[in-house]
């Protein structure tokens, strides 16, 4: 007879013993402003009445037209290494998931940002190549910010606060620097902050069918 109980996984250190408050909570609302950032940043390529791309180029130009810095080259990991910082001295129990949600993150960014732009086919702001939509720094720096704030700083609007001002400063760097439009950006904000919900997903998914494993009765 087929038994499926319950059981505790037994794995590497750190063992696979989570509640179900470890992760965080998943809402359908939570994808509205992602996809709305998307859509916006999409429109913004083909009309120039929400956003204005080269308007915003024109006034950068004038005001900055000197302006180089390579900060934001670094910028897009600091939430990243501000949740292992802060999960080392508050949360060690909660370090497992949330490298597995960074490595499920860092697949997703890879492949749906490579993927868009490829498909999108936006010239670049600096060379004319095909590959400007949407801005992987932003995209990078959102969902690092996106995972810090949902595993670490749930309450706590200081910490929610810095983090995206950090993602945003990026976003805002990249078009300081002449290297995307602001759609770009915005675009990439959303596609950040989605697939960090969606690395979240998936591993609450796996660990849960982990916590079941199948005893065969004789």
């Amino acid at each position: 007879m087929l038994t499926v109980l319950k059981a505790q996984v037994k794995d590497t250190v750190p063992p696979l013993n989570f509640k179900q408050n470890d992760f965080p909570a998943f809402h359908l609302r939570s994808t509205y402003l992602p996809v709305a950032l998307i859509a916006l940043g999409a429109y913004a390529n083909k009309e120039e009445d929400i956003i204005n791309n080269q308007a915003i180029k024109l006034e950068r130009d004038e005001a900055l037209p000197h302006f180089r810095t390579h900060i934001d080259d670094y910028m897009q990991f600091a939430p990243l290494l501000a949740g292992y910082s802060y999960g080392v001295a508050e949360h060690p129990d909660k370090l497992w998931i949330y490298t597995k949600e960074v490595l499920i993150n860092e697949a997703i960014v890879g492949l749906s940002v490579n993927s868009v732009k490829r498909w999108s086919k936006v010239p670049s702001i600096v060379n004319g190549s095909y590959n400007a939509f949407p801005s992987g720094h932003t995209t990078q720096a959102f969902s690092a910010a996106t995972l810090f704030n949902d595993n670490f700083a749930r309450g706590n609007v200081w910490l929610q606060t810095a983090s995206y001002a950090s993602a945003s400063t990026v976003g805002v760097l990249r078009i300081l620097n002449e290297r995307h439009w602001a759609s770009d950006v915005v675009a990439g904000a959303g596609f950040g902050i989605l697939s960090a919900k969606l690395s979240e997903i998936i591993t609450k998914g796996i660990s849960s069918r982990k916590t079941h494993k199948v005893i065969i009765d004789p």
